[in-house]
């Protein structure tokens, strides 16, 4: 039988988190979460096995974390084109309030592994999916797009400007500029 877990999981998958998010798989040492979680290695490993694994427990309620965003944000009181101005403001404040401008912890793991990590991989398309769906959800609820197609289409590219702000917000874009830009596209959009 396994031992009880002698230390606070939620402050080290915290620490690990910020760890992961600010410097990136590779640069983050098992030592540096250790350090700033106040949680040994070997309690570390213990628990998790490696720091992949570590790595990859956090990652994947971060994806989920992405996908209560969106959910979120297309939830608001409204029409679609509120729901969609939502979303745009509420990526834009997230980013506006990360430490460094350190864009997202998908986007820049998606980067830093590319294919060689089939599970980071597989965690950004379930998540990609996840807010994609999300949006499509409340487009269909009010009937924007002519079919499924063309509806699908549309979530796409919605969620494609929300990672276009990110990579622009990690470029210090200023968050007003981020949201001239969100208006400017949300005038494209064929919902009222």
């Amino acid at each position: 039988m396994a031992r009880p877990r002698s230390f606070d999981d939620d402050a080290l998958r915290a620490a690990a988190l910020q760890a992961f998010w600010s410097h990136g798989y590779e640069r983050t040492a098992i030592g540096d979460i250790a350090e700033a979680s106040g949680v040994g290695n070997g309690s570390i490993y213990g628990a998790y096995g490696s720091k992949l694994g570590l790595f990859l427990v956090i990652f994947e309620s971060y994806c989920r974390s992405r996908i209560e965003l969106v959910r979120t944000a297309m939830a608001t009181d409204g029409s679609a084109a509120d729901a969609v101005r939502a979303l745009f403001d509420a990526i834009i404040a997230d980013c506006a309030n990360q430490p460094g401008r350190r864009g997202c912890l998908m986007l820049n793991s998606l980067a830093e592994f590319g294919a060689r990590e089939p599970r980071v991989l597989e965690l950004c398309q379930q998540a990609t999916t996840g807010m994609q769906a999300a949006i499509e959800e409340r487009l269909a609820a009010e009937r924007v797009a002519a079919d499924r197609a063309e509806l699908e289409l549309l979530a796409a590219q919605i969620l494609l400007v929300t990672q276009g702000l990110i990579q622009a917000s990690r470029l210090q874009t200023p968050a007003p500029e981020l949201r001239a830009v969100a208006r400017e596209y949300e005038a494209l959009l064929p919902v009222a």
